[in-house]
């Protein structure tokens, strides 16, 4: 009996995230972003601070909207593991094999 599997075995630990995980990890620092130009632009209108601190504020309060959208949009996010992601190529292990001797009977109702 010949093998047809391929010489590399995929080892569920180095797959991807999920789509639904990764989609819920992509919406997540989109609200972060947008909770984050809404600070800003808060902190700009109450604080009584200098010009200059107002208008970094505001410079905030206009480039995060991009910056969560650019950050939504990039696709699929790349895991941050600290161990190794490769394949591992290990033998595949074959199942014990126990012959039946003829005539003889396993299950009786």
């Amino acid at each position: 009996m010949s093998s047809t599997r391929s010489p590399e075995t995929v080892v569920v630990t180095t797959a991807g995230r999920s789509h639904t995980d990764d989609r819920m990890l992509r919406q997540r620092r989109y609200i972060l972003t947008q909770l984050a130009r809404i600070s800003c632009f808060v902190l700009a209108v109450a604080l009584p601070v200098p010009l200059w601190a107002k208008l970094g504020l505001i410079v905030g309060a206009v480039a995060l909207p991009w910056m969560g959208v650019v950050a939504a949009n990039a696709g699929p996010s790349v895991s941050r593991r600290a161990g190794p992601t490769a394949i591992i190529d290990r033998p595949v292990e074959q199942p014990e094999r126990i012959a039946i001797e003829p005539g003889r009977v396993i299950d009786q109702m």
